[in-house]
């Protein structure tokens, strides 16, 4: 049975606690065990909820992808950084943004089934009446922690279900350090599941940590560019209203490294505060990160097909301007 907690605002998944990650989260003075421990009358209710509607609002399991897959195949957008990099802060600021009416250039809103999870993202990013912001919680170090956000979005006849897979930086770590560890499940599924990639550079790391934080961010960058196979990658240095503390010398080491593992990925510089109104880091590049990837999942790619051929005739090697590149 469903298990629950208290907290209207906690974003744990089913079955889980945010504030005892381990086997004694039953402790948590929040939780409320199974459903079976609640009144009778609640139970009626989330059994008539579950009768008429196939989602919760809640973000998605894996389990729960079927529901979107029965009318179109989803995308999942795999988001890849260490702790505290500012992936689940990017997807609040996306929801943030679409809902306070911006929108992307080729795109359309066309629904949700996790609204109730894009909602709780976006409380977070709010400011408090003494000017400040509460970023979301770390997200749990456990592997079977799984957050799908759904968007269903148009493009004039065009229909996509997109799944942005959200897991934790932890995870991610030990998943770059050995990809068949045991306690990174969900950083695994993440990446082999996933059409494309947005690999998240922390900003502040590289200011705090600087050069181990670099080397942190190029083993997992080698770990997502290792098995590839074509799936797009758009790096993101997040935090980028202080991308200017970084040590000048460790950003280029670091900006020419990532060229060199990912190619000719697209690079966007991303922040949470806007300067100006609107502005080009925050209300800008937050959305073109994510339209960037459906164009290039959605557009054909062009296949240049060269015919390797091996000959002492000079004129059966030579192919062209074109094969000569």
């Amino acid at each position: 049975m469903r298990k629950k907690c208290s907290k209207p605002d906690c974003p744990a998944p089913k079955g889980l606690c945010i504030e005892q990650l381990s086997n004694d989260f039953p402790k948590c003075q929040n939780w409320l065990g199974t459903l079976g421990d609640q009144s009778v009358e609640k139970q009626k209710r989330v059994n008539i909820k579950s009768q008429t509607l196939p989602w919760t609002g809640e973000p998605f399991q894996p389990s729960d992808i079927e529901i979107v897959s029965q009318r179109s195949v989803p995308l999942i957008i795999g988001m890849v950084g260490s702790a505290e990099a500012g992936k689940t802060s990017y997807l609040g600021m996306l929801y943030t943004l679409l809902f306070n009416g911006f929108i992307f250039e080729d795109w359309s809103f066309a629904g949700s089934c996790t609204l109730s999870g894009w909602e709780t993202l976006a409380q977070y990013l709010k400011i408090k009446p003494d000017g400040n912001v509460e970023f979301a919680p770390t997200t749990p170090a456990n592997p079977d922690y799984y957050s799908l956000y759904h968007l269903a979005l148009k493009r004039g006849d065009l229909f996509r279900d997109v799944l942005f897979a959200d897991s934790s930086g932890e995870v991610f770590n030990l998943w770059a350090e050995d990809v068949k560890d045991q306690n990174a499940e969900n950083a695994r599924w993440i990446y082999e599941k996933s059409n494309a990639f947005i690999f998240m550079v922390d900003s502040m790391a590289l200011i705090e940590r600087s050069g181990a934080a670099k080397n942190e961010i190029m083993q997992m960058a080698e770990q997502v560019a290792a098995n590839l196979k074509g799936r797009p990658v758009v790096v993101v240095w997040a935090k980028a209203d202080v991308i200017d503390k970084i040590r000048e010398n460790i950003k280029i080491a670091l900006s020419e490294d990532l060229s060199q593992v990912f190619g000719d990925s697209q690079i966007f510089e991303v922040s949470n505060f806007s300067k100006t109104d609107p502005d080009i880091l925050c209300h800008k590049n937050n959305l073109a990160v994510t339209e960037y990837l459906l164009t290039q999942l959605n557009e054909p790619k062009v296949i240049k097909l060269v015919p390797q051929i091996s000959s002492v005739d000079l004129f059966l090697n030579y192919r062209g301007v074109y094969g000569n590149e």
